[in-house]
């Protein structure tokens, strides 16, 4: 059982911090797009808020390697996932 256990952990782990910090870096993006475009120029303001999402995205893909418990990395990374999907409808 171990066998089959393990490497669907793994694969579960790669695929919150790959696919669900892509989705999470692309919420974030789209609200600080939102957010900057009255005080930038729309070109700078893209800009800006994909440089951001960029490393939001590389902090996040460390942190998911970094936190041992599945089940806490579940809960912190759809946490900030609801988190980022509101604030992109609040916002935008």
């Amino acid at each position: 059982m171990h066998k089959i256990q393990y490497p669907l952990s793994v694969l579960y782990r790669f695929i919150l911090a790959f696919g669900i910090g892509y989705i999470c870096s692309y919420l974030l993006s789209l609200s600080l797009i939102d957010l900057f475009y009255p005080y930038l120029a729309k070109a700078e303001s893209i800009y800006l808020a994909a440089f951001s999402a960029l490393i939001f995205y590389i902090i996040f893909v460390i942190f998911s390697f970094c936190i041992q418990s599945l089940r806490k990395l579940s809960t912190i990374i759809l946490s900030l996932l609801s988190m980022l999907f509101l604030l992109s409808k609040l916002v935008g």
